[in-house]
């Protein structure tokens, strides 16, 4: 069965913007979609972290933080990252990056295609690596899992790394290399994460020079049994050169891979900036097998990366319990391998390698010939004098005022202001508090942000602005009357607002099931998650039929009725208890309930006489084993007249019509039998 059956992610809205349409891949921190942005109308790559990581406020923190310096990062061989947020669901709290959607394949699934990769195609490849870590050192960031996985080649031949800075390890107290680390990422450790578990710009370097090893032998430096004795490897054993393992790889190219790979950091060029300047000297040393170009001074797009290392120090790494292999943000059907070139030659100037893609930076022109071709004017020399000149007097001046380190900010997210006041001062460290803000995932009261972040070297004294928590931002319930049942539901869920259940009400003005209204009521402001109640109607009221008929004209009668919603049928009445053209009864009774559009029936007199046309109403004695002359007085007294009928000389009154007990029009006749 397909997993994405199963995925409560599928097909769900995050914060009424993002819909995820398909998984592409599941890693140990998060699971990558693609997704259609609706506010934009463009399909994205939706990485969602695991709920079960969402009750971890410092990694939550840190999540959206490295997300935040990531986006900072503008080069086209990062893959960008667009938004992020953390939506509501019914499954908890979703926490998630938005980024570019690139269509392709991974360098892994290239390689599982190709099995190793020539010369020049995998030079351009690592140009493009180096490109991006070039831009993500000089921003700060370390990437710490750089590998074919991790390396997309886009259909339009454009090469992006992923994941820069989010791979951040999770902790585990116990993990040890067997259980942190996968057998495809380990070999791609430097020495110094494996036995000191700490990484810098060199460990990136160095990851990407196994990248380079491996395609251009289809296979990995280190291989074995198990993630431990690759480890091992890795710290005891050099790499060897491409070219011991299989034929026509260059010897500059053996010198690169030697270099990015060795086992000493301070023998591996020094960050990104100065792989990159070294791939690109090697580049003219490369046999394309496209046509020849004319070849242009080789120029770096770089300034020298003197320092780097120093201004940013190494970061501490722990193992992981899973490897986030994204193949990723990218949909792959359609990915068309570098067709291969014809002929000889070398790698052409801007416009590139007949037939090749655009892997690699083809403004760049390279110089023709040896290494010792090379020769840069003597104005570049000046240039990198003053620049290194420049960079000493930072570095010592910052060294002279103390330059921080000193101290250490803690991590305080999640804490209370008495815990996180106690943090501070415990350090040496003031603290000042800035607006506080909605949070989805801190509880309001603790501590949702602070600047400097946790773990930023700093002097004792400094102070630390804390962001407290207003807790989740509330939300309107919104007017969904006269919406059907399923679109007021699918509204509720895009609010992140919960389903209580339905609840039946009559109404006269909202078809029948259709909604009412809701409870809590339209516009009130409710936390993220409320359960709401949809009011849907059952239909129109029932109405009771008036008791005030009787008596009435027929015109007037029906038009009280017609104004409930009744419709009126007019039958007769000879019984002579009323004037001519008065109701004189209904069906069915007054009192009795009738839904709207329900008949009622009114009986008219049609005889002549009946009461005085005063419209009093009196009642119709008892006069049963009545005399004569007492029924006539009774009746008299009622203001009733009497048509007394003796039958057989009888004395006692017999019977009364209209009966005993009807109500009749004041001067009605009532006929009296004697019996």
């Amino acid at each position: 069965m397909d997993a994405t059956v199963a995925d409560p992610v599928i097909g769900r809205l995050l914060d009424g913007r993002y819909t995820a349409q398909e998984r592409l891949a599941v890693g140990g921190m998060a699971s990558v979609y693609i997704a259609h942005d609706n506010r934009l109308d463009r399909m994205v790559a939706l990485k969602v972290m695991h709920p079960n990581l969402m009750h971890e406020p410092d990694f939550v923190a840190r999540f959206h933080r490295e997300a935040r310096a990531v986006a900072r990062l503008n080069s086209p061989r990062v893959v960008q990252v667009m938004d992020q947020g953390a939506a509501q669901t019914p499954v908890g709290v979703l926490n998630y990056l938005v980024m570019e959607l690139v269509r392709g394949r991974s360098l892994r699934q290239h390689l599982g295609a190709q099995g190793r990769l020539a010369p020049y195609e995998a030079i351009d490849i690592m140009e493009a690596v180096a490109e991006a870590l070039a831009a993500a050192h000089l921003a700060g960031i370390i990437h710490r899992d750089i590998k074919p996985e991790n390396i997309l080649l886009g259909d339009d031949g454009q090469v992006k790394v992923a994941d820069f800075g989010l791979a951040r390890p999770i902790t585990q107290p116990t993990a040890a290399l067997t259980q942190g680390v996968v057998m495809g990422t380990v070999g791609y450790l430097a020495p110094e994460q494996v036995t000191h578990g700490v990484a810098d710009y060199r460990s990136d370097v160095y990851a990407a020079g196994v990248v380079l090893f491996e395609m251009l032998t289809g296979q990995l430096p280190h291989t074995g049994a198990t993630p431990m004795s690759v480890a091992y490897q890795s710290v005891h054993s050099e790499i060897p050169a491409p070219s011991t393992i299989v034929g026509g790889v260059e010897p500059e190219l053996d010198d690169l891979v030697l270099r990015s790979t060795a086992r000493q950091p301070d023998q591996r060029p020094s960050d990104g900036v100065a792989l990159l300047d070294e791939v690109r000297r090697v580049l003219p040393f490369i046999t394309d097998p496209g046509p020849a170009g004319a070849a242009a001074p080789y120029q770096a797009d770089y300034p020298p990366a003197a320092g780097l290392a120093d201004r940013y120090p190494p970061t501490r790494i722990e193992p992981r319990p899973g490897e986030d292999e994204m193949d990723g943000y990218l949909d792959t059907p359609g990915f068309t391998p570098a067709p291969a070139g014809r002929g000889g030659g070398h790698r052409a100037a801007a416009g590139g390698r007949g037939g090749a893609p655009a892997y690699g930076n083809q403004a760049s022109g390279h110089r023709g010939g040896g290494i010792g071709g090379f020769r840069p004017p003597a104005w570049a020399y000046a240039v990198l004098a003053v620049v290194v000149v420049l960079i000493l007097l930072i570095v010592g001046a910052k060294a002279m005022l103390g330059g921080g380190g000193g101290a250490e900010v803690p991590l305080l997210t999640g804490l209370t202001k008495t815990d996180a006041e106690a943090e501070l001062r415990s350090g040496g460290l003031k603290w000042t508090y800035g607006t506080p803000v909605h949070s989805s995932t801190v509880p309001k009261d603790k501590v949702a942000d602070y600047s400097p972040s946790g773990s930023t070297k700093v002097n004792p004294g400094d102070t630390v602005t804390i962001i407290l928590s207003l807790g989740p931002e509330q939300v309107a319930i919104p007017n969904l009357k006269g919406q059907s049942q399923a679109a007021a539901q699918a509204k509720l869920q895009s609010m992140n607002l919960g389903f209580a259940g339905l609840r039946q009400q009559p109404s006269d003005d909202v078809e029948k099931d259709k909604i009412i209204g809701t409870d809590p009521q339209a516009g009130t402001k409710v936390d993220p998650g409320t359960q709401v109640t949809l009011l849907v109607s059952s239909g129109p009221a029932a109405r009771t039929v008036p008791e005030d008929l009787v008596g009435k004209t027929y015109d007037d009668a029906k038009a009280e009725l017609e104004e409930l919603g009744f419709t009126v049928q007019r039958d007769i009445d000879t019984s002579g208890a009323f004037a001519k053209d008065k109701v004189v009864r209904t069906s069915p009774d007054p009192g009795q309930q009738l839904n709207p559009g329900g008949t009622v029936t009114l009986f008219v007199s049609v005889v002549a006489g009946g009461g005085d046309g005063s419209g009093v109403m009196v009642t119709v004695p008892n006069l049963k084993g009545k005399s004569t002359e007492q029924a006539q007085s009774i009746l008299q007294n009622a203001g009733l007249e009497a048509d007394i009928q003796n039958w057989f000389f009888g004395r006692k009154v017999r019977s009364t019509n209209p009966p005993a007990g009807t109500s009749v029009e004041r001067g009605t006749t009532i006929h009296v039998t004697m019996g």
